[in-house]
């Protein structure tokens, strides 16, 4: 019976979870907007980024990755079907633009900035484990793979907590906060020391807590456009308030993610073509996120040399929409046949709608 109480909620709450999708898009767009301004900034040798904004998408994919998590997992489904879930939906198309990237390496290097390949790296990429390039950053071959490093270390955490059934959620939240803790207290060590207690990892304990305070209030689950449209408003106006007072920062990042994240949980948006055409860039935003620095990084180095800026911009808005149409298809014709294919001899019920990077 309890089962049954469970699936009945969350499917009725799926369809409002629908707004959640049109907020993923809009923050892959925002990390799109992001590279397509700093591609021009460094071309152009630009005083600033004015697209720097755009960054805070990763802050808000936190957010989401941490709420979802913790809204659709099921203890009584088990760790195994937790673990196969998550590495269908983040593995294969993360492998396949890794090898991809490391073909183009080796064949055309000119092509990528710092990339270097050797069985290490290669090893390290593929298994998830972060490790510092030349330059100092912390980043696998596919770079924005850093954020999934980040996810999958936050979806072992879970995974394990997992074992403490229904209050895994809390258990986790634990451990993220005592690991960041532990970061403050002792700021130095390995490169994975100080990348698994960074104080980024605040955003998926928030995420998780925001799905407690959603699981216990009526009034916000039963949502509100009037309130949604103001928490939206305030966290734009938080954000750029705090940043320019004190310069980018994790707690504005952060501030901004969960009350956007808040605000699109209370939205009710109407059915029709544009939500489903939303929905629908919501669910490739993955494909998106990973494959748009690549698609705008190569007119940037090819025509950047040559034309003004006016001129390259303009291909990039044309490239843009393109790398849109092309997660797109990756979507449908290998994101989710692969999804389908290594998850075939699992047959959960009530699923929800909303993905979980």
């Amino acid at each position: 019976m309890i089962n049954e109480r469970v699936l009945s909620i969350r499917q009725s709450n799926s369809k409002h979870f629908e707004s959640l999708q049109v907020l993923r898009f809009a923050a892959a767009f925002a990390v799109v907007l992001f590279h397509f301004g700093s591609g021009l900034t460094i071309q152009y040798h630009l005083d600033r980024n004015y697209l720097g904004m755009g960054a805070a998408g990763v802050d808000v994919f936190f957010v989401l990755s941490g709420f979802i998590i913790s809204y659709s997992s099921d203890p009584a489904r088990g760790v195994a079907y937790f673990a196969r879930k998550r590495l269908s939906r983040i593995v294969p198309l993360y492998w396949l633009l890794t090898f991809a990237i490391i073909l183009i390496a080796l064949v055309k290097p000119n092509l990528l900035n710092s990339t270097i390949v050797s069985v290490e790296t290669v090893v390290k990429s593929l298994l998830f484990i972060p490790y510092e390039k030349s330059g100092g950053a912390i980043q696998p071959i596919l770079f924005l793979g850093w954020t999934l490093c980040y996810e999958m270390f936050f979806y072992m955490i879970f995974g394990a907590c997992l074992l403490f059934g229904a209050k895994a959620t809390w258990y986790a939240c634990a451990i993220v906060l005592s690991l960041v803790a532990l970061g403050a207290i002792w700021p130095h060590g390995s490169v994975e020391w100080r990348f698994y207690t960074s104080p980024i990892l605040i955003e998926f304990a928030l995420g998780m807590m925001l799905h407690k305070a959603y699981s216990a209030s009526s009034a916000f689950r039963s949502g509100s456009n009037t309130v949604a449209v103001a928490l939206v408003i305030l966290a734009c106006g938080a954000h750029f308030l705090i940043t320019t007072l004190a310069g980018p920062n994790i707690f504005a990042s952060s501030l901004l993610a969960v009350l956007l994240v808040s605000g699109f949980l209370l939205m009710r948006l109407p059915a029709g073509k544009i939500l489903a055409t939303l929905v629908l860039l919501g669910d490739a935003s993955y494909s998106l996120y990973l494959i748009h620095p690549y698609t705008l990084q190569l007119p940037i180095k090819l025509l950047g040399d040559h034309f003004s800026i006016s001129f390259v911009t303009g291909i990039l808005v044309l490239v843009t929409l393109c790398t849109i149409g092309i997660s797109v298809m990756l979507l449908k014709f290998f994101e989710r046949p692969m999804q389908a294919f290594l998850m075939r001899r699992s047959k959960p019920i009530g699923q929800p709608v909303v993905q979980a990077e």
